[in-house]
């Protein structure tokens, strides 16, 4: 929860570890979405949103048309939170991406896995977009006009993905899965497809779609105040594209031949990558990869991984210079997990494996060389949260309208203030009740909250490894596990298990929920690979 302080759930689930994960239970009228009220609008949007499922466009969470109908914007949502999703187990997506049509030659493809769980709270309020295929999903479009062909270069069809993390009701979320690939294919259809325009385009894409949401907030009777963060990773002409507002996060995985150059090596660790071990036994893995029988077993490689986005939150140096030079200010909290342990699930394997790691510094006190990590599901950490105006505790996101200078400034054209001749910013006045400090002047200056996202890019064709897969998650993840734990789980499920893509999601949810987290739990996973066929 982005806008107040969370509650303690006390909630402790007992399941073994692969127990119905990909399994979803009958609707019933407790726990279904809004159903339509009335024939017309909502059920012609209803049935625009369900056929774009077919067209490589898929919708999930908060707003997948199985769970909840029509369209965010259709009569029936416009009152505040009539939007809703109830606890509703959810079922695990998976499909396939890349490649270059009716080529033999290998290229670039994907595997993806998608899954929006629940969790303890009452309702979700995350949402994923799948679109597998970029031009496909596009082609759904009522205003669609084909992309030229010369700006359909690269080496295999481009994709996207994108996680919505909502607050204060799934309006924001919803919306944004929604509309997202609208607002995409209006700024691709004119750019070069390099990577510099690539970032332009997503940046502005969500840049657009935040004004349109902040608009819609208060338009045609509605009175909606959510928000939500978004994580955005596409793909085109082999170059990772991700792109974030808020505390939802990706890492990168990839892995190099045991016995690969120490140049490469280097190279990796310069870049940001750091090594993990995703084996225990690491002779055997020496044995092992001396065997010509083993060249294709993932065990007998090095593994490294990376964080392709970074958390907005309002402590970073930049964003609290930003937020102060504002005329805002930050409040912090601490608190101490203790609802956590209580939900952990202490007959999961991987939450046990997960804790010894954690607590390494203690088991290995006999040892010559001890290691401490710090762990996101220790349950003995304190967590410090940092807030905006002693609200938000995220600095960029999509909607929070009365955190924006554009929606509160006085429709005069003067200050708040008076003053119609200063050339200074217009001054705005945020409509929530504030706990302001007594020496503020209860205005502002520019935006507390921006929609301006920030971007990374990863080129897929490493000279000397191999690009093995993605995560990306909101924070109900990454609350309860770090960057290395996801990578060697995800590691033992798609390359030791054998799993597809859709079932690893499903257990990274599974396990995150069974580390304590409080919060709903999206997870995308994108697996890697070139093969001549899928």
């Amino acid at each position: 929860m982005k806008k107040h302080a969370s509650l303690l759930v006390f909630v402790h689930r007992k399941k073994k570890k692969n127990e119905n994960i990909l399994s979803i239970s009958r609707l019933t009228p407790s726990n279904r979405g809004s159903l339509p009220t009335s024939p017309g609008d909502s059920v012609a949007q209803s049935q625009n949103i369900t056929q774009n499922q077919t067209q490589d466009q898929k919708l999930g969470g908060c707003a997948d048309p199985q769970l909840i109908s029509g369209s965010i914007m259709d009569d029936q949502y416009k009152k505040r939170m009539s939007s809703r999703v109830g606890k509703v187990p959810a079922e695990a997506y998976g499909c396939y991406g890349g490649g270059i049509k009716d080529s033999c030659e290998p290229s670039l493809k994907w595997e993806i896995g998608a899954i929006s769980e629940c969790g303890v709270r009452n309702s979700n309020e995350d949402s994923f977009l799948i679109c597998a295929s970029a031009y496909r999903a596009f082609s759904s479009l009522s205003h669609y006009e084909e992309i030229p062909n010369d700006k359909q270069q690269g080496k295999h069809d481009p994709g996207f993905f994108a996680i919505f993390d909502g607050h204060c009701g799934n309006e924001a979320a919803r919306f944004s899965a929604e509309r997202f690939h609208e607002y995409l294919y209006d700024e691709w259809k004119t750019s070069n497809m390099d990577t510099k325009e690539i970032k332009n385009s997503i940046q502005n894409a969500l840049n657009k779609l935040d004004y349109d949401f902040c608009r819609t907030c208060m338009d045609d009777g509605r009175n909606w105040e959510s928000g939500s963060t978004a994580l955005v990773a596409a793909i085109v002409d082999e170059e990772l594209i991700v792109s974030s507002l808020g505390d939802c996060r990706a890492v990168a995985c990839r892995s190099t031949d045991l016995q690969v150059d120490m140049d490469t090596k280097i190279a990796l660790q310069q870049d940001g990558w750091d090594h993990v071990e995703v084996v225990k036994d690491l002779n055997a893995q020496w044995e092992n990869a001396m065997s010509e029988s083993n060249i294709e077993d993932k065990r007998c490689r090095d593994w490294y991984w990376k964080e392709v986005a970074h958390v907005h939150d309002p402590s970073r140096i930049d964003e609290k210079k930003r937020i102060e030079d504002a005329n805002g200010w930050i409040t912090s909290e601490k608190e101490i997990p203790i609802g956590q342990l209580q939900r952990m699930d202490f007959c999961d394997e991987d939450v046990v494996e997960i804790l010894k790691r954690c607590f390494s510094d203690r088991y290995n006190q006999s040892e010559s060389v001890q290691t401490h990590k710090r762990c996101n599901s220790a349950p003995q950490r304190i967590i410090q949260i940092f807030r905006i105006c002693g609200e938000l505790a995220v600095s960029r996101a999509i909607g929070d309208r009365d955190f924006k200078a554009d929606f509160n400034r006085p429709k005069t054209g003067s200050n708040v203030s008076g003053d119609s001749s200063s050339l200074e910013p217009l001054w705005w006045e945020c409509p929530l009740p504030l706990p302001y400090p007594d020496t503020h002047s209860r205005q502002f200056k520019e935006d507390l909250v921006t929609s301006v996202a920030e971007s990374h890019s990863i080129k897929l064709s490493h000279i000397g490894a191999t690009d093995e897969f993605l995560v990306l998650g909101c924070d109900g993840l990454w609350d309860v596990m770090d960057p290395d734990d996801i990578v060697r789980v995800t590691f033992g499920l798609l390359f030791e298990e054998k799993w597809p893509a859709r079932k690893a999601a499903a257990r990274l949810a599974e396990l995150a929920v069974h580390l304590g987290s409080s919060d709903n739990v999206t997870v995308i996973v994108i697996r890697f690979f070139r093969d001549s066929a899928l």
